[in-house]
């Protein structure tokens, strides 16, 4: 019990620094932390910076709308993976201009293959809808997403010999009641 006591306690100094970070939002003057993010924020994400909530790739400062990402807390995978930008975000000559946007994305309910998204992105100037993918967001993840659903509870580890000696226990126990 003591060794999960110590694995929480240094999960939560981790959930607790992760959250603190800070990240700069379009059309703010101070940075805000990761916890104080909200639905419909467009956050910059720098390069070697960890991608603090569910993001879809919107624009690239290099002008290319690709981006690689690293997936490994998700799915174990090292590799990088290319993310692109839709046209008609990544064509925005300001990132103030993308505030000004009044553009709605819609995703699907989350569910646990990690590996597929699909969404719609509406444009109201002139009305229009583009598809979403995955190719398309940065991640997906959250309480109620792809990646909670991948995981389970921690289990209470038993050594062999904390179950032999409950098992033993248990033997005993059941016998002295049956000599009564």
């Amino acid at each position: 019990m003591g060794r999960e006591a110590i694995d929480d306690i240094a999960r939560r100094r981790r959930d607790a620094e992760a959250n603190s970070e800070y990240y700069q939002l379009v059309g703010h003057a101070k940075p805000v932390r990761s916890r104080d993010i909200n639905v419909g924020d467009l956050v910059k994400v720098y390069k070697d910076q960890r991608v603090p909530v569910d993001l879809m790739l919107l624009k690239t400062g290099d002008g290319t709308g690709e981006a690689f990402i690293k997936t490994d807390q998700l799915d174990g995978e090292t590799d990088w993976k290319l993310r692109t930008a839709l046209g008609v975000t990544q064509g925005v000559p300001d990132d103030e201009l993308l505030v000004k946007m009044d553009f709605c994305l819609t995703a699907e309910p989350p569910m646990k293959d990690i590996h597929k998204f699909s969404g719609k992105l509406a444009v109201p100037e002139p009305p229009q809808e583009y598809g979403v993918s995955i190719d398309n967001m940065m991640v997906y993840t959250g309480v109620q997403t792809r990646q909670a659903q991948n995981t389970s509870k921690a289990r209470v580890k038993f050594g062999l010999l904390e179950d032999e000696i409950n098992t033993l226990s248990k033997v005993s126990l059941s016998s002295g009641l049956l000599a009564n």
